[in-house]
């Protein structure tokens, strides 16, 4: 499992979430110390675990483990109108980019 700077990334999206070590380490079944410990670098979460928190932070596993090279957007709380407008303005945009 290739980690990167994933002890970067899971303090980043942990602050981002504005939640303490202690917090997810209970979402996930661990203790605080095994928190600060993948955050600190000195060790590696389960699969597993990375699993949860991709859940958590709203990512994929993949962009929990890799260089984030794109932007992920929640708008699963939207109506299935909203989301599809979104989805076409997204879609208009690609294809004006396309004509350059």
């Amino acid at each position: 499992m290739y980690v990167g700077n994933l002890y970067q990334r899971i303090a980043d999206m942990r602050k981002a979430l504005n939640i303490t070590q202690t917090q997810l380490a209970k979402k996930l079944g661990v203790t605080r110390s095994a928190v600060n410990a993948w955050e600190m670098g000195l060790s590696t979460p389960q699969l597993k675990h990375v699993i949860v928190m991709a859940e958590i932070f709203h990512t994929t596993v993949d962009g929990l483990l890799s260089t984030p090279t794109k932007t992920v957007i929640d708008i699963s709380d939207l109506s299935e109108q909203e989301q599809e407008t979104i989805l076409q303005m997204v879609d208009c945009l690609r294809q004006k980019s396309s004509l350059k």
